[in-house]
């Protein structure tokens, strides 16, 4: 996996901000710098699925030349792309299937009783599993 540097810096709020000169269209901030360092590689997933589409990046170059970057105050932290993260932005489609009621009822109550999951999931899940069993 690809490692990006960015520069991380406090806002006039107190919250911090961040940017990637090597993606330069990659702008994000949170309240503190744990924050803004999720919200720093969210960003960068996103970029890394979603390509280039009006959003430039570059290939990455050395933390030594990203810190030449950086202003006092600054501070200049690895981000990598994370896989799980860049399974939430492919891209998707809405399809309409005809499910029993019955069993779209059990699924639900599963749904309910398990945190991050829901019916879309749930569904992918099975075909995943299904089509991994054929082959």
């Amino acid at each position: 996996m690809t490692t990006y540097y960015a520069i991380f810096y406090q806002l006039e709020n107190g919250d911090w901000g961040t940017r990637f000169p090597d993606a330069p269209s990659i702008h994000t901030s949170g309240k503190d710098i744990d924050e803004a360092l999720l919200m720093a590689m969210d960003a960068l997933s996103g970029l890394m699925v979603i390509g280039r589409k009006g959003r430039e990046y570059n290939t990455p170059r050395t933390f030594a030349k990203i810190r030449e970057e950086a202003v006092a105050g600054e501070l200049v932290f690895p981000v990598l792309p994370n896989e799980k993260i860049m399974e939430e932005y492919k891209p998707k489609k809405r399809v309409n299937v005809m499910v029993p009621v019955d069993l779209l009822e059990r699924v639900g109550e599963v749904v309910k009783n398990t945190t991050g999951l829901d019916r879309s999931k749930f569904f992918c899940r099975a075909a995943e599993k299904y089509l991994s069993e054929l082959t």
